[in-house]
């Protein structure tokens, strides 16, 4: 049988308690002999010093010897002590009287004495303890230990009932959470988990609510992946299957001119899983760490588009800045400045121009690319991004466009650690500004 955590809690906080109460038990119980024999030992002082006083007194009155020898030995009965005079005046020793039963302890005082007939004495007290006075004793310590067992007892009693409402309170949030474990797993992405306070419990229920939330945004995005691709790769398929059925039936004839539209159709679904493989790439972790000439990779980037440039009698300005640099994976840095230099020069009208800078933006490099092409309308800047999203589905299949350049090339500049932005003005032209953090210096 496997505990829950509720009971492991509870038996771990009372076993704590127990063992504290043992050992806080067994201190007190030698802290209070300890001290009760201190009390005895120095009470036993001051008797046997009184005792010694009050004897040095009736030696002093030079009473009669028979008469001094009754009150010692009273005086002995009343502080239960033995007193031993050595030696008396008569040359012998003089002790009182010590009853019966009687066992002696350790505390013992002596004192010399001048009598008055000039000679020298001592004085000895010895303490003896009566069979009363241990069972009074026994009893007092029976008390005290009596009373620590119950102190022991109700602690142990209250430990239990705190440890169970506190375990209770600590496992119960866990148990509501593997509750919404198990909804989201069954793919209830709507589940959502509240805890009150400020504390962890509540931190852990926000991380774990903006964790459901960010599956079921991935989730909402696979599915709308999966529907993008599927639409993609339907049109030309589409195109395909519709020329060669056409020449099946006779409908058309497989010419040069219809096959060469099979295959335009082609090559634009190769272009299709060719652009999904790429970004499928630049998702991954940056396998190529090397130090990027940002100068020198726009450069040499350029020179093949100006043939594309000059087909449109476009200008394709370049203006280098300071030496910067960057670390990262050149090929696809190259690949991510390429796709947004072609997408000027493919919406920029004959005659215009696309201008490519390079400056410092303080820890950033910045590499700006503007454009006097057509533009793009406000509401569609937040959403070029995207896969497969184009501005214009007609004039992007003219221009073999697949929707994946532009978030190829924002995945890119993720990975490399910097962000990509843009400002539009429909018919006047658009800018992207791509920052990459400055290394290598």
């Amino acid at each position: 049988m496997v505990l829950k955590l509720s009971w492991k809690v509870a038996l771990a906080m009372v076993l704590v308690s127990a063992l504290t109460t043992l050992f806080a038990a067994v201190l007190t119980d030698r802290a209070l002999d300890r001290q009760f024999s201190s009390f005895l030992d120095a009470a036993q002082r001051d008797r046997n010093q009184q005792v010694l006083e009050t004897v040095k007194e009736l030696y002093a009155q030079d009473g009669a010897e028979p008469s001094l020898e009754r009150q010692l030995e009273l005086l002995s009965l009343a502080a239960d002590v033995q007193i031993t005079v050595t030696p008396p005046p008569s040359r012998r020793p003089m002790h009182g009287h010590m009853g019966m039963g009687r066992q002696m302890m350790r505390q013992q005082a002596s004192e010399e004495i001048t009598l008055p007939s000039g000679g020298e004495a001592t004085i000895t007290v010895l303490p003896v303890i009566s069979g009363e006075n241990t069972v009074n004793e026994a009893a007092f310590r029976r008390t005290v230990n009596k009373s620590i067992f119950l102190a022991a007892l109700f602690s142990l009693g209250a430990a239990l009932v705190i440890s169970a409402f506190l375990s209770w309170g600590l496992t119960k949030p866990f148990n509501q959470l593997v509750g919404m474990v198990r909804r989201v797993g069954r793919g209830e992405w709507d589940a959502k988990i509240e805890f009150k306070g400020d504390n962890e419990f509540s931190f852990l229920g926000r991380e774990f609510n903006q964790m459901a939330a960010n599956l079921q945004q991935m989730e909402e995005m696979r599915i709308k992946l999966t529907n993008d691709v599927a639409h993609e790769l339907r049109t030309p398929l589409a195109g395909i299957q519709a020329y060669l059925e056409a020449m099946h039936d006779g409908v058309l004839t497989a010419d040069n001119e219809n096959l060469e539209l099979v295959l335009e159709e082609t090559e634009r679904l190769k272009r299709l899983l060719q652009g999904l493989q790429e970004l499928a790439q630049a998702e991954t972790p940056l396998r190529t760490q090397e130090k990027v000439d940002l100068n020198r990779m726009i450069a040499g980037l350029l020179d093949p588009l100006r043939i594309l440039a000059e087909e449109k009698d476009l200008s394709l300005n370049w203006q280098p800045g300071a030496p910067l640099y960057t670390r990262g994976d050149p090929e696809a840095l190259a690949a991510a400045v390429r796709n947004v230099v072609i997408n000027g020069i493919k919406y920029t009208p004959e005659g215009g121009a696309v201008s490519v800078k390079l400056k410092e933006a303080g820890a950033w490099s910045l590499i700006e690319i503007s454009d006097t092409g057509i533009g793009i309308e406000a509401q569609e800047l937040p959403l070029i991004f995207e896969r497969f999203y184009r501005t214009d589905s007609s004039r992007s299949r003219e221009t073999g466009g697949t929707g994946i350049g532009l978030a190829l090339t924002a995945e890119i500049i993720k990975g490399h650690g910097g962000r990509i932005e843009v400002s539009s003005e429909p018919g006047s032209g658009s800018t992207f500004r791509i920052l990459l953090p400055r290394k290598g210096d």
